[in-house]
């Protein structure tokens, strides 16, 4: 009964993260470049189910099955599937169909995002909305006025004057990649590969996620909760019943 509860609990643990990944996935779904998140779960090692007072008497007691010993969460997941791009107009605005992301600088160092949603700060230096600075391939991105234009290799031209080239990477390993916050991922030391997505000019990319199908989860999150719930209501029950009841002296 006790091994019960741990069991019961473990699965309420599972749900708990889960709705947590959930909650954020529906928190962020109009943030630009967001990337929803899956909370992984694995079983725990099972245990051998060992047969005991067998009239025999053999020095080793025979395993007769397994027991399992309830679920975990194994990681949380980041899907870097493609977003819907919308149209914006906005000439800062850029988007890209492919993978691949732009190339920030932090004070943390280089990081990586999908969120395209550029300004310019008063010494015409390219920079996201968070004020990091996009990254050319020869630098800093630094737009002189006039009429700017963004072809889909991601050249940047000023009146018809090329001015940059956006520095666009990739990674071998995209599940490696850890979020940062403010749509940032941190390449844990991979080596950044040039990518050959498309820019795209005036778009800009939506959160990939699905909401009705993110409240569906929630709710199937919830009732898988309250089923673990329910579980160890009952195996506190059975183990009370057994303290105080059966286990008293007569």
């Amino acid at each position: 009964m006790i091994r019960g509860l741990y069991t019961a609990a473990s699965g309420m643990m599972v749900e708990s993260a889960r709705q947590e990944t959930i909650t954020n996935n529906l928190a962020n779904s109009e943030t630009t470049g967001f990337k929803r998140d899956l909370a992984l779960q694995r079983a725990q090692a099972e245990l051998p189910v060992l047969r005991v007072g067998d009239s025999n008497h053999l020095p080793l007691q025979p395993v007769i099955g397994t027991l399992g010993t309830g679920s975990l969460v194994a990681g949380i997941h980041t899907v870097h599937e493609q977003g819907v791009l919308r149209e914006t107009g906005r000439k800062l605005d850029l988007s890209l169909a492919g993978q691949g992301f732009f190339t920030v600088e932090t004070a943390q160092g280089l990081r990586f995002t999908r969120n395209g949603a550029f300004t310019l700060d008063a010494d015409g230096f390219l920079r996201t909305d968070a004020g990091h600075r996009v990254m050319g391939t020869e630098g800093y991105l630094q737009i002189p006025a006039g009429e700017l234009t963004v072809n889909e290799n991601g050249r940047l031209f000023v009146d018809g004057a090329p001015v940059g080239q956006l520095r666009l990477t990739l990674f071998a390993e995209q599940e490696m990649l850890s979020k940062q916050g403010e749509s940032l991922f941190d390449a844990g030391g991979q080596v950044a590969l040039p990518a050959a997505a498309q820019v795209k000019q005036g778009f800009l990319e939506s959160a990939n996620i699905q909401v009705i199908q993110e409240m569906v989860r929630m709710i199937a999150t919830q009732r898988a909760y309250e089923t673990n719930q329910r579980a160890l209501q009952a195996q506190d029950e059975l183990l009370g019943k057994a303290v105080n009841e059966i286990g008293s002296l007569r």
